[in-house]
Parts: structure tokens; C-alpha cells; sequence
């Protein structure tokens, strides 16, 4: 890992309004905003409300920017021969909210997680494993398609990649591993404490600052654990980005809780990867 700590954020509606011309005074170097979420366009998430906001506020700051799109299952009124134009659908929308990449920005971000249908997505692996591969890999390989020669980064964390059973690369069909990684997972580094204004809640104990991470030996250790095989975990994990807490504090640019991640590796490699970088598909960094 990197020496030189490249701080990032990633926010959505969540955090409300962000005073992102503070932003990079505060260490920030990169930022990942919400813009879209599933593929039910009559709810509210279908779009952040802020992504409109946060796009154009994170460039004007000087922001490395990059954009997520929350996947979703296919609705649940689809029938399953045209499972895919709902995932594509739902892409074009992620692509067409982002709009041109300009020489400053990340790849669009796939995050791949259950978040957005739980139950839907647990009986689906239940009962028809390889059909939920089927969902993720079309909705990777869709991606890399439209984005040519730009390759998506594939954000997830053990928690939903091994709901799938850790996916092999050539058992399951899943070579990914030459993606990028942005990888989340939030160790305990301190004792929890009361989350202000909410009784009874407390803050998990994860890193709530930069300093912390740096601080803290079991953070910066190397890398995070549990990486998916299809990255060479555990033995030799490769990874890009960590999210390392949901509990980050970052006043006065954000009020309440921020997601904090680091970069895994130097500002030259993370410039790489932008759209007017040297390399638009960086392999994960060991």
C-alpha cells in the first residue's frame, strides 16, 4: 500500500447538501457521488436527487470525480426471457445520468450489492444460483460494452460476494478479477460510541477520520481482508480502493456520518485511471 495516503469520500442523497469547494482542503483527493439506483423508474432513488448538485460541484472543486450506479434485479413483473433489457435499461439510464466522462473523472462504478431488493435477491441464490450470476455478469459485461474502451470499477465487499458463494472466475463464469476493485469493509478500531442525537445508537467503531485509518495498525496493515478469490484473496489479495468506514466525520464540508475510502496506491496511478489517464483498465494493485 501506498506510503502517501490518497483520501477519498462517496456520498449520496444521504448526506445531504456538501460544501464541496472545502472539500479538498480537508485531504480529500477523489470522491464517488450516487446517481442511480435499480431499474424501477417510479421510484424515488431511480435518480439521486443530488447527484444533479454533486456532479458539477465535485469538478468545480477539483475533485478526481467518479459516479455509482446501486444495481437492481430485474423488476419483478419481467418475465425472465427479458431479464436483460431490464438490466440494460437500467445501465443506459446509470450512463446516460453521467453523461460524457471528461479527462478528470474515475470509470462509472457498478456497485454490486443486494441493498436494493434483500429478500428478492436471497431467494433468487436460493433458488437459482447461476441465474443471479447470470444478473451480475450481464450487468458487468452490458457496462464494459457501452463504455469501450473505458472499463467499468466494480465496487462490493464480502458481505454480498459471498451471498454468491465467492464466485470462481471459470466454475461460475466470473473473470473479473482484472477489474478494478473498489472494496468495502469497516473494522472496529476503536470502542463504540453514542451516536449524537440518536439514544441507544453508537458509531460501531470504525474509523471516524483519515488520522484514524493512518493511526490505527489494524487498518493500515495492508490491506483489507476477505478479498473475493476471483481477486486472489485471501492468499494474494489485489485491491484498488478500500472503503474503510461508514461512520467518517469530515465538518463542515459534510453534516453527519461520511463513507471514507483510500486509495492503494500513488496519485500518478490514481490519475491513470481516470478518463484522460494513460490507462482505462488498470488491473487491482497487489
Amino acid at each position: 500500500m501506498a506510503d502517501t495516503l490518497i483520501a477519498g469520500i462517496d456520498v449520496s442523497h444521504n448526506n445531504g447538501d456538501i460544501d464541496w469547494p472545502s472539500v479538498p482542503g480537508l485531504g480529500v483527493t477523489f470522491a464517488f457521488a450516487k446517481a442511480t439506483q435499480g431499474a424501477d423508474s417510479s421510484k424515488p432513488w431511480y435518480t439521486d436527487k443530488m447527484f444533479d448538485t454533486n456532479w458539477p460541484a465535485m469538478q468545480d472543486a477539483g475533485i478526481i470525480r467518479g459516479a455509482y450506479h446501486f444495481i437492481g434485479l430485474p423488476l419483478a413483473t419481467t418475465p425472465k426471457n427479458q431479464w436483460n433489457d431490464d438490466l440494460h435499461r437500467q445501465i443506459d439510464h446509470f450512463l446516460a445520468t453521467v453523461g460524457p466522462l471528461g479527462p478528470n473523472d474515475l470509470p462509472p462504478v457498478l456497485d454490486l450489492e443486494n441493498g436494493d431488493s434483500p429478500a428478492r435477491w436471497r431467494q433468487l441464490i436460493q433458488a437459482d444460483r447461476q441465474g443471479a450470476l447470470g444478473i451480475v455478469r450481464e450487468l458487468i459485461q452490458y457496462t464494459t460494452e457501452q463504455l469501450d474502451p473505458v472499463t467499468p470499477i466494480l465496487y462490493t465487499g464480502s458481505f454480498w460476494w459471498s451471498d454468491l458463494g465467492d464466485p470462481d472466475a471459470a466454475a461460475d463464469g466470473m473473470p473479473f478479477g482484472d477489474y478494478v476493485l473498489w472494496f468495502a469493509q469497516y473494522p472496529s478500531v476503536h470502542t463504540p460510541v453514542a451516536v449524537p442525537g440518536s439514544p441507544g445508537a453508537t458509531d460501531q467503531g470504525e474509523a471516524s477520520s483519515f488520522d484514524e485509518y493512518s493511526a490505527t495498525s489494524s487498518l493500515n496493515s495492508g490491506h483489507p481482508k476477505h478479498i473475493p478469490k476471483v481477486w486472489d484473496g485471501p492468499a494474494n489479495p489485489r485491491w484498488n480502493i478500500w472503503q474503510f468506514s461508514s461512520f467518517g466525520r469530515l465538518a463542515p464540508a459534510v453534516t453527519g456520518f461520511v463513507d471514507l475510502d483510500v486509495f492503494n496506491g500513488n496519485l500518478a496511478q490514481l490519475n491513470a485511471l481516470t478518463a484522460g489517464g494513460v490507462s482505462r483498465d488498470a488491473a487491482p494493485i497487489t
